[in-house]
């Protein structure tokens, strides 16, 4: 019987005073940090003693500040809630300037936590690439957003692009044509990224946080 090497992500260090140079994410929690008891460590006075934690479920990595004093930023962007790490992902401690780079060897899972909502322009990005979306849609997919993981039903989806409720015989076809003008512009995105918006038959739609595509 043959072993069968799990592939692990890796943090690349884009700086010369921070140790390792490269780590292999093979835990289910490492440290990042001014301490010298961290995995990852960062002698900067500006960096928090235990700064950041990066957690593995499965095949996603998701990178979660530790209470800092300077906070965590992912792709020069405040980090907030925890993010769930994409390949390339440029890492920022006690400022946005990036630090450490995101290497994932499985390239085939496809993350929702690329799509953000810049809440100042009230653009939706995926990646760096802003998706252009007309008022309907804008509003549809800052529901599913909001909303991520959960499903959203049709009533739902309708209340929260039109502001009221859900008439079947009035809204149905502008509903569909709005989820699938929403598919559409994921597509145009990300080839991938419109399999994030499923169809929950007879029930609604849902905004996944993960899609590993074969």
């Amino acid at each position: 019987m043959t072993d069968v090497e799990i592939p692990f992500a890796r943090l690349i260090s884009l700086s010369d005073d921070i140790a390792p140079m490269e780590f292999l994410l093979s835990g289910r929690e490492h440290s990042l940090g001014r301490s010298p008891l961290c995995d990852i460590v960062i002698p900067r006075n500006n960096i928090s003693r235990i700064h950041a934690r990066v957690t593995r479920e499965g095949p996603r990595y998701l990178l979660h500040d530790a209470g800092s004093a300077n906070g965590t930023f992912i792709n020069g962007q405040p980090l907030g809630a925890p993010h769930m790490l994409s390949n390339r992902d440029g890492i920022g401690l006690g400022s946005a300037g990036e630090l450490l780079r995101f290497l994932d060897p499985d390239p085939t899972v496809v993350t929702a936590s690329r799509l953000r909502l810049d809440e100042r322009t009230q653009t939706f990005l995926l990646g760096s690439l802003p998706l252009s979306l007309p008022p309907n849609q804008f509003r549809l997919l800052t529901h599913l957003y909001r909303h991520m993981g959960n499903l959203c039903t049709r009533e739902e989806c309708a209340e929260a692009v039109w502001g009221r409720d859900y008439d079947p015989g009035m809204d149905a076809e502008s509903l569909d044509k709005a989820i699938s003008g929403l598919r559409s512009a994921l597509r145009r995105a990300d080839d991938d990224a419109a399999g994030l918006l499923q169809t929950r038959r007879g029930m609604g739609y849902v905004l996944l946080p993960t899609l590993t595509t074969e």
